[in-house]
């Protein structure tokens, strides 16, 4: 039980890892500290607004404990905690483990990771490069981490399943997971990988909770793979985490023409590994030799589409949109002066269904 009062202490507004540590070495345990008076409190030195807070948080919810055990078996959810023999060392090892953590799988504390992580808007040139990274450093028996979002991270977390394990950190409660998400994360599950979140269950994401899990991706990892990120890009924090914790960032390189690794070009000039392929991730850390599985799809079989012949209009928009890079509906108008704004649309549509191209937030790509 002991982890469960753990739990909902740090489900209390203030209180975090640090202060909860400073708790039990105090009161010798986290149900000593559920049930402390508030004098008890008040002489081990907190802060009064801290005592506040838990008071409050206890009186509205005196039951919490036990039905937290109760959601977590109907859910099959677990805890870990700091103090559990299976918490990963390498998070352990870094300036800012959560000292809990939410999860569905089997944790392999040990496990050898590597984290895959880059922008939700991919270009064709960064899903390929994504899954041949994952599914390659899978096959040669790295769990492969990221954060679940759309883009890089799923492209990773797919890959990764059909050759080995992976990990999905979450910026959200485990109970909050999108509809979306929840085939590819029970399938991580199915596959003997994890998906955690140091977040209660029913916590919904905002600005500041996926900086938090991105610390989480750069701490269980041995390195970083940075496959395609723009200036302002979630990916260069989780980069700049793991340089934080004296891990390993690596960094895939574009078109010096292409918003969308800015960032990756700037994280080179800093200093960062330039990468061409998983050797050179396999050959830094003296794996070289390590087999990778035969059955892994070549860079060219892995986003290959179907031959189809275009003609007419069809023809004149997919030969408008670059080889590499996305653009709207406005820019192939702009450049196809033979396709008016009412057929564009429809065009667009059989272009999708040919399994052609691809649509990301209004903006479209070949496959």
């Amino acid at each position: 039980m002991e982890r469960y009062y753990l739990a909902a202490l740090n489900a209390v507004n203030l209180i975090g890892t640090k202060t909860l540590q400073k708790l039990i070495e105090k009161f010798g345990s986290a149900e000593n500290i559920w049930r402390a008076e508030i004098s008890q409190l008040t002489e081990a030195g907190f802060n009064q607004k801290i005592i506040d807070n838990f008071i409050e948080f206890r009186s509205k919810h005196p039951d919490a404990v036990e039905k937290l055990v109760e959601f977590c078996n109907v859910r099959k959810i677990k805890i870990c905690t700091t103090y559990d023999e299976n918490y990963p060392p390498l998070l352990k090892q870094t300036s800012a483990e959560p000292i809990i953590f939410y999860y569905r799988g089997e944790i392999i504390p040990d496990a050898e990771r590597i984290a895959i992580v880059g922008t939700r808007g991919a270009t064709p040139y960064g899903e390929k490069v994504s899954k041949k990274l994952s599914a390659e450093l899978a096959a040669a028996g790295f769990t492969i981490v990221s954060g679940a979002a759309k883009g890089i991270d799923t492209f990773a977390h797919q890959a990764a399943l059909k050759n080995g394990r992976t990990v999905a950190v979450l910026g959200y409660g485990i109970n909050k997971i999108p509809h979306d998400k929840q085939k590819l994360f029970e399938e991580i599950v199915a596959g003997g990988g994890v998906v955690m979140t140091e977040f209660p269950p029913n916590s919904d994401g905002n600005t500041g909770t996926f900086p938090a899990r991105n610390r989480i991706i750069a701490g269980l990892s041995r390195g970083v793979i940075v496959v395609e990120a723009g200036e302002k890009s979630g990916a260069l924090i989780t980069a700049n985490r793991a340089a934080d914790f004296s891990r390993d960032v690596f960094v895939v390189p574009h078109s010096v023409f292409s918003p969308k690794s800015a960032g990756c070009h700037n994280l080179i000039r800093e200093g960062a590994i330039l990468i061409k392929g998983s050797d050179d991730v396999l050959e830094e850390y003296h794996l070289k030799n390590k087999k990778i599985a035969p059955e892994i799809e070549s860079e060219e079989k892995i986003l290959t589409s179907p031959k189809i012949e275009l003609e007419g209009a069809e023809k004149l928009i997919y030969e408008a949109i670059p080889q590499d890079e996305s653009i709207t509906l406005d820019e192939i108008l702009i450049n196809v002066d033979e396709v008016s704004p009412a057929e564009i649309s429809e065009i667009m549509l059989q272009l999708e269904l040919k399994n052609l191209i691809l649509e990301n937030d209004g903006k479209y790509s070949r496959k």
